[in-house]
């Protein structure tokens, strides 16, 4: 169908890849996978002819057609509704139905036999391209990836970015191309659409080359791999799981071939080094120095094993009641998104709040930072400290700042080392942690505010989306530094595999309230698909009548009585450990100034050290009393809200 031969790229005086050769054949699912900056935007773009191929050939046999989608931001096609812009997918049929139009007006006015031969020509072509079904195979579609039939008539210019993507490949699902080329094609899908998605193209008659960082879908969609490294391309079959397993094992043979034989290689050079100067051993010298000079050496793939990590810290312990949501309402319009939620959020929580696009996720991760206006009560636990990445945040970047600075500037703590170590986990690497924020992608602006958030060794994380940026290798790296992180995650995510190697708890929107499942993911799925499982049903308020009023009375009294003795209690407890607590940052620069005097040691005489020594271990003991008795009272603060 299509063969990419010995293609080159050059970008910048650098090869992003360099004589390729690849061949894409019928009902092919194919991942094309790759480090950030490989080059598979790239590739794509030099098979849809959008960069001109100046090393190599790109052929496809005769008839052989493209569909395209692309990461980059679409017009708003003026005036179009969501469904015209679709239904360009058919523009031969559209064409048709055009000039029928026209002659069933002209049959008015001239009904010759020329005309109504055209007619019945058009009517049957019309017929053989299903045209009669254009709007309900498009709507189909299109309500498949999220749109209601009432947003069908809408014109595309009211949708976000977002939305209009998803126009777009439903154009191009409907132009059933022969190679269909997906640059991230989930990006903006919320679960159910992606469900649909792979269910769509698992039935699909033509090639599939798939970009993607979300992994599940990876594994479910593609039966080979093709991996951009070290500016080559790698081919493999099956899916992503198998690529992994099989590329270890092709790395690990070939480190073994490499030094096996490097070792004959050395053995050879030893008896050429030892003999060459026999004039009888000269015919046996000179043919194991031909033999040695035919042998191909084995190229050990070299890959960038950074073993990047981030350990995600707290400054301090938070109480065992994170956040307690009462009566929750909240709408736009006259949608009512929420009615009267109630939610409980505890110490360690790692939750998943999921639903389909529209279900309020976003708006609901807003109302628990507090940062949208709610009806109802919105109660923070102790000691909490809450950091919140969401899209929006971008706007609060320092434009002028470089990427280093601006997170120097929300973690002045860490050094500039720690700080470029996390940034490569965002894929910043070497100088580019120079650049400005200004001049930075949006993208790249919100893998920036990522890692304002996660350096900011709060005790509460909000996360809105925060792999859509990310590679797989990243995504990896951050599940595992949020796996082991000692705080509480509340996270709205598309990303499947993410979902299901973070979530201890999933939360999901419907009917107007946010539903609990007190377990991982897949658990979630299983009772829902197997065992017809519903959250448990709102409970109706109770009304207290007169009589019971006054019978509890009393017992009201003295439940007052009891919450105001303790939040007595609590806020004398607090005082003493903000006391404390000053006390213990004293204690700690006193020491760190011992230390510093210590580390001049080579200037202070027997008596100064002795001295310094004996102050050392004396503000160790203090520093450690001290911070023995923050932790007694933070305990005691926990267990009296508990």
């Amino acid at each position: 169908m299509l063969h990419i031969q010995n293609v080159s790229f050059e970008f910048g005086g650098n090869y992003l890849f360099k004589d390729i050769d690849w061949f894409i054949k019928p009902r092919e699912r194919i991942g094309l996978i790759g480090k950030n900056g490989a080059g598979k935007s790239t590739l794509l773009k030099l098979i849809m002819g959008q960069y001109e191929v100046r090393e190599g050939s790109i052929n496809k046999a005769g008839g052989v057609n493209l569909g395209y989608l692309s990461q980059d931001m679409i017009s708003e096609d003026g005036g179009q509704t969501i469904l015209e812009h679709a239904k360009g997918a058919f523009k031969r049929a559209m064409f048709v139905q055009a000039e029928l139009e026209k002659l069933y007006a002209l049959m008015e006015t001239d009904p010759s036999d020329e005309n109504i031969q055209r007619m019945s020509d058009y009517q049957e072509e019309f017929d053989a391209l299903d045209g009669y079904n254009m709007d309900n195979k498009t709507a189909e579609i299109l309500e498949g990836l999220g749109f209601t039939t009432a947003d069908l008539s809408r014109p595309m210019q009211e949708f976000s970015g977002g939305w209009r993507m998803r126009v777009v490949l439903a154009k191009m699902l409907l132009e059933e191309p022969d190679i269909m080329l997906m640059d991230e094609p989930t990006n903006h899908l919320d679960l159910p659409s992606i469900e649909w998605l792979e269910n769509y193209l698992s039935n699909y008659p033509g090639s599939v080359v798939i970009v993607s960082h979300d992994r599940e879908f990876l594994n479910k969609m593609i039966n080979k791999t093709a991996e951009l490294s070290n500016n080559k391309l790698y081919l493999w079959d099956g899916n992503y799981d198998f690529f992994l397993q099989a590329k270890v094992e092709r790395d690990d043979l070939m480190i073994r071939q490499a030094a096996n034989q490097e070792q004959y290689i050395k053995e050879q050079e030893k008896f050429i080094n030892r003999f060459k100067a026999k004039a009888s051993k000269a015919k046996a010298v000179q043919s194991r120095v031909k033999m040695v000079d035919k042998i191909e050496r084995i190229e050990v793939i070299q890959e960038d094993k950074s073993n990047l990590k981030i350990d995600f810290k707290i400054a301090k312990k938070s109480g065992k009641v994170v956040m307690e949501l009462n009566d929750i309402t909240q709408g736009f319009g006259d949608k009512l998104l929420f009615n009267e939620v109630n939610r409980e959020i505890v110490r360690g929580d790692k939750i998943a709040l999921i639903g389909a696009n529209g279900t309020g996720k976003s708006t609901f991760l807003s109302i628990i930072a507090d940062e949208l206006y709610y009806e109802g009560t919105r109660k923070q636990g102790h000691n909490v400290d809450a950091s919140f990445y969401a899209q929006h945040q971008l706007e609060s970047l320092h434009m002028d700042y470089e990427i280093l600075e601006e997170l120097q500037y929300d973690a002045p703590h860490k050094t500039d080392m720690e700080l470029r170590s996390m940034l490569g986990c965002f894929l910043f690497a070497g100088d580019d942690v120079f650049k400005k924020i200004k001049v930075l992608s949006g993208g790249e602006k919100a893998r920036v505010s990522l890692a304002k958030t996660l350096v900011s060794e709060a005790n509460f994380l909000l996360l809105d989306e925060p792999t859509n940026h990310l590679d797989i290798d990243s995504i990896e790296v951050i599940i595992e530094a949020l796996k082991a992180y000692e705080g509480t995650l509340i996270f709205v995510s598309h990303n499947r595999y993410f979902i299901e190697k973070l979530a201890n708890k999933v939360w999901w929107i419907q009917d107007e309230d946010v539903r609990e499942y007190p377990g991982d993911y897949k658990e979630y799925l299983y009772k829902l698909e197997n065992e017809g499982f519903t959250a448990e049903k709102r409970k109706p308020k109770k009304k207290a009548t007169t009589t019971a009023v006054a019978d509890t009375a009393e017992d009201s009294k003295n439940s007052w009585r009891q919450k105001d003795e303790k939040a007595e209690r609590l806020k004398k407890l607090q005082k003493q450990l903000d006391q404390k607590e000053e006390q213990l940052s004293n204690a700690k620069k006193h020491l760190s100034g011992i230390e510093a005097q210590l580390a001049d040691a080579g200037n202070l005489t027997p008596a100064d050290l002795e001295k310094l020594s004996k102050e050392h271990s004396a503000a160790t003991d203090t520093a450690s009393t001290v911070g023995a008795e923050c932790d007694e009272l933070l305990e005691e603060i926990i267990n009296l809200e508990e």
